[in-house]
C-alpha cells in the first residue's frame, strides 16, 4: 500500500486584497473537506482575490478535483476571483483532460 503524504495548507497575504493559499500533500477523499471548509471560511471574511499554489500537491483524486471546483464556485458566488498560480504537469494534464483548463484561470 502506498504511503499517503499529509495534506497541508498555508494561507499567506502577499499583497493587500490578495490571499495566497498554498496546498501540499495528498488532496483526496480523506482531505477534500478540509479544503472546502477552509475556502468557505476565507470567503466568509474579506478575501476577494484568492490565488492557489498547487505545485506541492503529490496526489489529487476525484474528491480533490471536486473540492477545487467547490473553491471556484465559492469564489464566484461571492463575486471574488480565484486563480491558480502554480501547478504540476500532472495537474495541468488532468485539468486539460477534464476540460477544467477552460474553467480555471491557469498560469501559462
Amino acid at each position: 500500500m502506498l504511503e499517503k503524504t499529509p495534506f497541508r495548507t498555508e494561507v499567506r497575504s502577499t499583497v493587500p486584497g490578495i490571499t495566497l493559499l498554498v496546498l501540499s500533500g495528498d488532496l483526496d477523499y480523506d482531505t477534500a473537506s478540509e479544503l472546502s471548509t477552509l475556502a468557505e471560511g476565507l470567503f466568509s471574511g474579506d478575501v476577494r482575490h484568492l490565488e492557489l499554489d498547487l505545485s506541492g500537491l503529490d496526489f489529487v483524486d476525484s474528491s480533490g478535483v471536486a473540492a477545487l471546483i467547490n473553491v471556484y464556485n465559492a469564489a464566484r458566488d461571492r463575486d471574488a476571483a480565484m486563480r491558480i498560480v502554480a501547478l504540476t504537469s500532472y495537474l495541468r494534464h488532468m485539468f486539460r483532460v477534464t476540460a477544467l483548463d477552460q474553467v480555471f484561470d491557469l498560469p501559462a
